[in-house]
């Protein structure tokens, strides 16, 4: 497993729209290990392993959740939307604001000395949330401008034994996982070609998933899996989620293929991987969604590593999690039952 990687691939911004810094990290990687890529533009980098008529997908998406410049006041202050982030989390935060440049800038709040004590019980509104770079108005409307996303200043850390914390899990866990069996599987006999996406606007539309896919429904793959995050349990908070280190999850719902789930679970049975199984209504919440729909329809798993504090600067995860998943998916690709289901 190499952290070392995992943790640099981090450290590259990659906020929805905006994935191209990422993307470019992944084919530097590629190119490493002799893989070569195809850059799909605003829907995201793939890359392909294996020969042979059939054909399997792999996605995961590259982007994470941004913070997006609003506007900037007379006073050189930035006021931000915060798409899928709760602006408790907010305040005090560090952040890069990538404008014409990067700038560090961090959430400012007046002190408790300048505020009631009914406003101090109380959630600032995230309209009154600004960014601070100590600028003034007028140069800073020179590099920042209304829509320039703003992704939080941390970089990956090890925690106690094999967990990390990190922005940017969802989905770089994913991605990451892709990378994994690229490297396992280049060298190995499969029983046809898998796709590999890293697709681009998870987080605000789908629409790398959805466009990409539907551009490789000329292949007539035979089936999909997607990798994803899911909610890792935290304290205080059991209910939908799942414990770190006890393996990946499969998903299970009226959208996802039960033959292809069932062929995984035995397979991590056999294998002895651990897992846990996910229920779901009548969508994922994932790309799976997306995927499922092109041509006359694909049948598609979903696998999930859990994730602590989602869409917050301090994600935490196990990097077991993301080994079994590599484990147990690179006997799957290898099956040639799997790929005739």
């Amino acid at each position: 497993m190499n952290r070392d990687l995992f943790f640099s691939f981090l450290e590259i911004p990659s906020p929805s729209g905006h994935e191209g810094m990422a993307k470019r990290f992944l084919e530097e990687y590629l190119d490493s290990i002799s893989v070569r890529s195809f850059d799909l533009g605003t829907s995201g980098l793939s890359w392909e392993i294996g020969q042979g008529e059939r054909t399997a997908l792999f996605f995961a998406h590259l982007d994470q959740v941004s913070l997006i410049v609003e506007h900037v006041d007379d006073e050189g202050y930035i006021y931000v939307k915060m798409p899928g982030i709760d602006p408790r989390i907010v305040v005090s935060q560090e952040l890069t604001v990538l404008g014409k440049k990067a700038l560090r800038g961090v959430v400012g709040m007046s002190p408790p000395h300048f505020v009631t004590e009914e406003e101090r019980r109380q959630t600032i509104p995230a309209d009154k949330l600004y960014i601070d770079v100590g600028m003034k108005a007028e140069e800073l409307r020179g590099i920042v401008g209304t829509g320039d996303p703003c992704v939080w200043n941390s970089k990956p850390k090890a925690l106690q034994g094999s967990l990390v914390t990190s922005a940017g899990l969802d989905n770089k866990a994913g991605v990451f996982l892709s990378l994994l069996l690229t490297k396992e599987l280049n060298a190995r006999k499969l029983p046809g070609k898998i796709l590999f996406v890293a697709s681009a606007q998870e987080e605000v539309s789908m629409l790398g998933a959805s466009s990409a896919a539907r551009s490789m429904s000329s292949a007539h793959p035979s089936f999909a899996v997607v990798a994803d995050v899911t909610y890792g349990i935290s304290h205080g908070s059991s209910d939908y989620s799942f414990p770190l280190g006890a393996g990946p999850t499969l998903g299970v719902g009226p959208v996802l293929s039960k033959p292809h789930l069932e062929a995984i679970k035995n397979k991590a049975e056999t294998l002895s991987v651990p897992y846990g199984l996910e229920p779901l209504g009548r969508s994922t919440g994932t790309e799976s969604d997306v995927i499922t729909l092109i041509a006359e329809g694909l049948p598609a798993a979903l696998i999930s590593i859990p994730v602590r504090y989602m869409h917050t600067p301090v994600e935490v995860m196990d990097m077991k999690d993301v080994e079994n998943a590599s484990l147990l998916l690179s006997r799957v690709f290898a099956d040639k039952e799997i790929w005739s289901l």
